[in-house]
């Protein structure tokens, strides 16, 4: 899900001032070469105007140290890694009903972080660590110029970490896309992990191009009916095969992350599948997702047991080896906003 209170295209972050992430930075220019007939990308900040992000959809950024997305066991729906021990079913809950099961049962509170668009981003900044970003300026020349010196994470404010993780999530969603345009050039299969995250993916780009009645999905929905906008994006997930998928992606991705890099815009799913193949951490979505599902997860220890357990709705797992614990986000009223759950 994709909402935070903005919609899509109408809001850019605009800063008082210099930040601490606009120091260190400074203003920047990436371009990477081109696959078959597109332009690459863009991407361009500077002071008082924060990040832009014009990524074309066949820019082949490659990592020089981690493994590439292909390699990576990328899972990124929660009926595919939830371990049942008992007994999974499933229920319909409300916010308050699943939050009580998760400090219950696992100790968790919510905390809001802030909105405006950047919700998921705000919600994941305080749990990623030094640890974990420091060495990705070493992934390519693109990486390096687009987030600077990350030696000194934990110094900068909780806004600049949140706008350097959307500039991951994008840098990381173009290096699939280039990944996925190539085997599709090369009349290969997608293996397994590629995609699932191609439906992630998809499933994103049609809440966006739908809520903003853009692309040849657009159903003319007005943007106070969230019901009619669900049931259009679940009609054509379930009515695309997969190489329709594909083609609509590789299609549109300039759209999508034109839009989706912007501060202030929507992020959902696919973002959390790319930070986890940036980050090597799992990353877990609880609460409602009204985009996909009616009703919650539940692990039952023993049949009939009260000591039952809601699962995420989502979770990524875009690593080989993972370098720390999950980070998880909780979305509210199964798609308006997400908040730190820790």
């Amino acid at each position: 899900m994709r909402i935070c209170g903005v919609q899509p295209m109408q809001r850019f972050w605009a800063s008082s001032g210099r930040s601490e992430l606009q120091r260190s930075s400074g203003s920047l220019t990436a371009r990477c070469a081109p696959v078959g007939a597109r332009t690459g990308a863009l991407l361009k900040t500077s002071a008082g105007t924060g990040l832009l992000v014009f990524a074309g959809r066949c820019c082949a950024w490659r990592s020089q140290r981690r493994s590439k997305p292909s390699a990576r066991p990328c899972v990124t729906n929660a009926q595919e890694v939830a371990t049942c021990t008992g007994t999974c079913r499933s229920r319909q809950m409300n916010d308050k009903e699943i939050l009580d099961n998760l400090n219950e049962r696992r100790g968790w509170k919510v905390k809001d972080m802030g909105a405006n668009g950047n919700c998921l981003f705000l919600s994941m900044a305080t749990q990623v660590r030094k640890e974990d970003v420091y060495d990705l300026p070493a992934r390519s020349p693109a990486w390096a110029e687009a987030l600077g010196d990350l030696s000194r994470w934990e110094d900068l404010s909780i806004r600049d970490r949140a706008s350097l993780l959307r500039r991951m999530a994008i840098l990381d969603e173009a290096e699939f896309i280039a990944e996925v345009a190539a085997l599709r050039a090369r009349g290969e299969q997608l293996r397994a992990p590629l995609m699932w995250r191609l439906e992630e993916l998809f499933t994103d780009m049609a809440e966006e191009f739908v809520s903003s009645n853009q692309t040849e999905l657009a159903a003319n929905i007005p943007g106070w009916d969230r019901q009619g906008l669900y049931s259009r994006v679940r009609e054509v997930v379930s009515s695309f095969t997969l190489d329709q998928k594909c083609e609509f992606v590789l299609l549109h991705a300039d759209e999508y992350m034109q839009t989706t890099g912007r501060e202030g815009n929507w992020a959902g799913s696919s973002e959390m599948a790319a930070l986890s193949s940036v980050l090597h951490r799992p990353v877990q979505a609880f609460g409602n997702n009204w985009v996909s599902q009616d009703d919650v997860k539940i692990m039952e220890p023993e049949a009939g047991s009260s000591k039952w357990e809601v699962l995420p709705y989502f979770e990524a797992r875009c690593f080989n080896e993972p370098r720390g614990d999950p980070i998880r986000v909780f979305q509210t009223h199964g798609g308006g906003h997400y908040q730190m759950l820790t």
